[in-house]
């Protein structure tokens, strides 16, 4: 971009609009040589005046020629001297013009260089101007997406509200469907206790009323078994009772037996008789009851054999081994263990 008469111009108008701005540009423009002319100039001005002053002076002299012609001689020597400084005075002067021009030649390269570097700065407005623009359309834009973040946002802590809300709803409905899980499974686990105790007295009183119905499953135990039946038993425990064989509490234990068997030794000749126990499974109670009732009708029977037993198609391992300890036969499905041969599995 060159420096034009115009500008130039606007140069030298701001200068007068701002007269404080022309040292300044005299301290740039100007080397010391020439800031030091208008000193020398005002000095070689003092000499002229001086100068002036002597050709007056002269003037008067050369009226008084006659008087005094050594002081016209001294002031012509004088003049001499002030015209010789007066030649040096110009010599600098146009030195200093020179120096002036070669300034001014400094300042138009400078002002150049000024030019170049003001072209290339437009042009790095001119790309600052479009960044700037296209921050801009960037912000516009980031601020369109910041202002959907936030509705996506509200949106989202509004949905998490709600999933909040159902998911306190779900825990309620978790927590009663718990507590009515919890009672169905305690009313499902007396159902099932009350089913197993009802399974156990329906298979014991099938096994019972099998072993209270059929005699010849005792025929390897005595001969010509003959269950008794209530009448007879009762008959024979009060019978009992009334002779003072029995205490209260045998009489109670016997009238519980579930089965007692009336026939004859399988050996030599005599009574014989059995004391049954039946359940599904035989456990150590039963075995217990069986050798307790056959001992109270012993006492009833002191002369007989009374063999104490226990039935059913199952026996408890602890159940096994006291039958073994205190001689209890085992029945199981028509078959006949003796005490000592009852499996310990």
């Amino acid at each position: 971009m060159a420096f034009t008469v115009r500008d130039f111009e606007d140069l030298i108008r701001l200068l007068d609009q701002h007269p404080e701005w022309v040292e300044a540009l005299r301290q740039r423009l100007l080397t010391e040589e020439l800031l030091q002319s208008p000193q020398d100039l005002r000095r070689l001005s003092t000499h002229v005046m001086r100068a002036e002053r002597s050709l007056s002076s002269l003037t008067d002299a050369v009226q008084a020629l006659v008087e005094s012609v050594a002081a016209l001689a001294e002031a012509q020597r004088r003049t001499e001297e002030y015209v010789r400084q007066l030649a040096e005075a110009q010599r600098r002067t146009e030195e200093h013009v020179r120096q002036l021009a070669e300034a001014q030649r400094h300042i138009e390269e400078r002002v150049g260089h000024i030019e170049e570097r003001v072209g290339r700065i437009e042009e790095r407005v001119s790309r600052l101007e479009e960044a700037v623009t296209a921050l801009a359309e960037a912000q516009r834009r980031t601020e369109e997406q910041v202002q959907q973040l936030a509705e996506a946002q509200r949106r989202t802590e509004e949905q998490i509200r709600q999933l909040a809300e159902a998911q306190r709803r779900t825990e309620e409905q978790v927590q009663q469907l718990a507590e009515a899980q919890h009672r169905l499974e305690e009313t499902l686990l007396g159902v099932i206790k009350e089913v197993n105790i009802l399974s156990g007295l329906v298979r014991g009183w099938i096994h019972e009323n099998q072993y209270r119905t059929r005699s010849r499953r005792y025929r390897r135990l005595v001969q010509d078994p003959h269950i008794l039946s209530a009448e007879e038993r009762e008959a024979l425990i009060r019978s009992a009772e009334a002779a003072g064989r029995l205490t209260a509490a045998e009489v109670d234990s016997l009238d519980e037996a579930d089965v007692i068997v009336q026939g004859n030794k399988l050996e030599g000749e005599g009574i014989a008789y059995l004391v049954v126990e039946v359940s599904a499974i035989v456990h150590t109670n039963d075995v217990d009851r069986a050798v307790e009732r056959a001992a109270a009708l012993r006492k009833v029977f002191p002369e007989a054999e009374v063999i104490p037993a226990v039935a059913g198609p199952e026996i408890h391992l602890e159940a096994a081994r006291m039958a073994q300890k205190l001689g209890v036969w085992w029945l199981k499905d028509g078959r006949v263990f003796p005490p000592q041969q009852i499996p310990i599995e």
